[in-house]
């Protein structure tokens, strides 16, 4: 029993490793091309709507933290960690649901030229308070 579930482990662990490479390899082949991640829409292509979709929704939860911070600098604590947490969770959810339409929907150029449904695009694009 113990062999066969060591098995299973080993061809999943090789699947995962084989699936982060490949995507790795398409976001370097992006980047070197010039229309990986942030390029204009009439750069983009399916690999990117692929990729965009997975990293939108596996970095959906950092929504929370931003917003925290966001509204605490730009109001008080008390509001950072109430309405900024609210925020953030919905934002995660609609940054995670575009996420999915983009992995579902990457084969089709739809909206045109794969462009975002969500913008900013990635979450680390939205802009926010600064650090003094």
């Amino acid at each position: 029993m113990r062999g066969k579930f060591g098995f299973k482990a080993l061809v999943g662990g090789m699947v995962l490793f084989t699936a982060l490479l490949s995507f790795s390899s398409l976001a370097l082949a992006s980047r070197d091309a010039g229309w990986g991640y942030g390029a204009k829409a009439s750069q983009q292509s399916a690999g990117t709507k692929f990729t965009r979709g997975v990293v939108n929704m596996v970095t959906s939860i950092v929504e929370i933290p931003r917003n925290i911070h966001n509204t605490t600098e730009e109001t008080s604590m008390l509001a950072g960690w109430t309405w900024g947490a609210v925020k953030g969770l919905g934002w995660g959810v609609i940054r995670a649901l575009a996420g999915v339409y983009d992995v579902v929907t990457f084969p089709f150029p739809i909206p045109e030229d794969y462009r975002p449904i969500l913008e900013p695009e990635f979450v680390w694009h939205a802009e926010g308070p600064r650090y003094k």
